[in-house]
């Protein structure tokens, strides 16, 4: 069996896991406690609809892949918060008013994530200097990676990159790996064309 489609089915498997543990988690909120009325069974329900709902969406917006990336840190950092506010509660003796624990899991979620798409979607430029002892001249070496074209940004946007990399003018030019993604479509595909072209003037 292939390796990838083993590793889809442990996803799915955990992501719904994971679906029935926020619908269990989200009925704990108290305006969802109100709006049942206080009776587990909808509240759960009520949680259980939520969840579908903020997957449902992300997954329309942003891919199935995303979808399940963004469930699992939700129910990790859900996880990880639950057992911190356990040990304080049981540190400090006493319960607490409001339900923090899933307060504090969704805006850690949403801020890490949101910092996590701000980084796939802006480049980000280091210089390195390289000292050897070895008798050769200077060389200006341009490396890029992880560009997921149409993903991170689509074809346009990934010229407009290159022309920032001419403008170094480097002496060679090394692709490190994921340069398409799986979402790559045939437009974005140009961008490959456009970096051809861009060595071919480099060379003459």
């Amino acid at each position: 069996m292939n390796m990838w489609l083993i590793l889809m089915i442990v996803l799915a498997v955990l992501s719904f896991a994971g679906i029935l543990y926020l619908a269990n988690r989200i009925g704990k909120f108290a305006f969802i406690r109100k709006i049942t009325k206080g009776k587990k069974g909808f509240s759960t329900l009520t949680g259980l609809l939520i969840a579908v709902v903020y997957t449902a969406v992300i997954w329309m917006a942003w891919g199935s892949m995303n979808a399940i990336v963004c469930i699992l840190h939700l129910i990790v950092f859900w996880m990880v918060s639950e057992a911190i506010f356990a040990l304080i509660t049981k540190i400090r003796k006493k319960t607490f008013a409001k339900y923090y624990a899933g307060i504090v899991a969704i805006v850690f979620t949403v801020c890490y994530l949101a910092a996590g798409w701000y980084q796939a979607h802006h480049v980000w430029e280091k210089k390195y200097e390289i000292q050897t002892d070895k008798e050769v001249r200077n060389l200006k070496v341009a490396v890029f990676s992880d560009s997921h074209t149409g993903t991170t940004f689509h074809g346009e946007g990934f010229a407009e990159h290159m022309k920032t990399i001419e403008a170094q003018n480097p002496d060679v030019v090394l692709i490190v790996g994921d340069f398409v993604d799986d979402d790559t479509t045939k437009e974005d595909r140009t961008s490959l064309r456009i970096m051809q072209e861009v060595v071919r003037r480099w060379k003459n």
